[in-house]
C-alpha cells in the first residue's frame, strides 16, 4: 500500500489512471450530480468516473436524472441507478458519515434536514430562534402593532 499527498494522487494516479485498486473518498452535494463518477464517458481523464465503470444502462439513467426538474422523479432515477451499480459491483462503497447533533430545547423552528457536510447543520438558521420576554418592533413578524 502506497500513500500520496493529494497533488501527487490526482496527477501521478489518478489523472493517467495507474492503479489496481483505490481508496478514495468523495463528498457529494446537497443535490449530487453523479454523471461525471459513474458515466461511461467520464472513464477517461479529466472524467472522475475513477472505476472506470461503463454500463449503457447506468448512462441513460444518469443522463434523464441530469435534466430532471421533478424531485420526486429525480430521486427514482438515483434509486435505479443505485440498483443497478449494485449489480455490476464497480465499487466498494465503505463509509457514509452520519450526523447527530444535540440542540437546547429552547432553539425553535430548527430543522436539519439532510446534512451532507457539517455546515449544512445551518442551512435555515435564519429560521431559528429563541423565545424571548422583549423583542423590537423591526424584528416582529406581523408589523401593524
Amino acid at each position: 500500500m502506497q500513500v500520496y499527498n493529494i497533488s501527487d494522487l490526482n496527477q501521478k494516479i489518478i489523472r493517467p489512471r495507474r492503479y489496481d485498486a483505490l481508496f478514495f473518498g468523495e463528498v457529494v452535494g446537497r443535490d449530487p450530480d453523479l454523471f461525471s463518477f459513474w458515466h461511461s464517458s467520464q472513464r477517461n481523464d479529466p472524467g472522475a468516473n475513477i472505476s472506470m465503470y461503463v454500463n449503457s444502462k447506468v448512462d441513460k439513467i444518469l443522463e434523464t436524472a441530469r435534466g430532471e426538474i421533478d424531485r420526486d422523479k429525480k430521486r427514482q432515477d438515483y434509486a435505479n441507478l443505485q440498483t443497478e451499480i449494485e449489480k455490476d459491483n464497480p465499487a466498494i462503497f465503505v463509509y457514509a458519515p452520519f450526523f447527530t447533533y444535540v440542540v437546547p430545547s429552547k432553539i425553535h423552528d430548527l430543522e436539519l434536514g439532510i446534512v451532507n457536510i457539517p455546515s449544512d447543520r445551518f442551512f435555515n438558521i435564519y429560521e431559528w430562534y429563541i423565545t424571548t420576554s422583549k423583542v423590537w418592533k423591526i424584528f416582529l413578524r406581523d408589523q401593524s402593532n
